[in-house]
Order: C-alpha cells, then sequence, then structure tokens
C-alpha cells in the first residue's frame, strides 16, 4: 500500500506553511533546471518510485530532512 505524504507531517519539518511553500518550489525549480541541462533524471536525494509526480519526490526529500531552510 502506498504512504499517503500528509500536510501535517510535511509541517513537522518546516513548521511555516509559507516557508514550506517557497522551499519545495525552488527545489522543484532546481530539479526542472538539472532535467533541461543534462537531459536526464535530475539527482535522487531519496528513493523514489517511477510514478511519482515531481511535487510527490520533492515532498520526500523533505520529509527524509535532504532538504530544509535556516534562518538568517
Amino acid at each position: 500500500m502506498k504512504k499517503v505524504i500528509t500536510y501535517d507531517e510535511l509541517l513537522e519539518k518546516i513548521p511555516n506553511k509559507y516557508i514550506l511553500t517557497i522551499v519545495s518550489g525552488e527545489r522543484s525549480r532546481e530539479r526542472a533546471k538539472e532535467r533541461m541541462e543534462t537531459g536526464t533524471e535530475p539527482r535522487a536525494l531519496t528513493k523514489y518510485e517511477k510514478k511519482d509526480t515531481e511535487m510527490k519526490k520533492v515532498f520526500k526529500e523533505i520529509l527524509a530532512g535532504k532538504i530544509g531552510y535556516e534562518k538568517e
């Protein structure tokens, strides 16, 4: 059975919904840029399934603690 990623799980890792949106959007753009430059799938920070959407991949990276943010 597939695990559903919930909003509450993401907020445990990044507790501000606005920062969560910014971080996930930046990572998604980074992956798209990498895909366009190399013509291949971007480097994987976590394990994915082939059917996972781009945002699900980013959310899995957030939940795994591979991406986040720092306060200045």
